[in-house]
């Protein structure tokens, strides 16, 4: 039986060529286990050819309400696009 698929909240670091400083990011993917939400989340990153990805954290989201207004797009982009991303323009 297929585990029905939830909105996963993936914390990573990455670089964006040519910089050289990771940054951080916050992806959010829709998947139906935490491993498929990293990969989905790292494969999101790769296609805009970042590299050297690495997800530090990963969970389930269980209260989008408690999420803040500003995470809301990105939720939005995760259950209609499978991924959306929040990047941080600060290391």
């Amino acid at each position: 039986m297929n585990q029905p698929a939830g909105v996963f909240l993936i914390t990573l670091q990455a670089v964006e060529p040519p910089a050289t400083a990771p940054l951080t990011v916050l992806a959010f993917a829709l998947a139906a286990t935490v491993d498929e939400a990293t990969a989905t989340a790292k494969a999101e990153l790769a296609s805009f050819g970042w590299i050297e990805i690495q997800a530090l954290r990963t969970g389930e989201l269980m209260d989008e309400a408690a999420l803040p207004a500003d995470f809301r797009d990105a939720v939005a982009n995760a259950r209609r696009y499978g991924c959306g991303l929040i990047i941080y323009d600060e290391p």
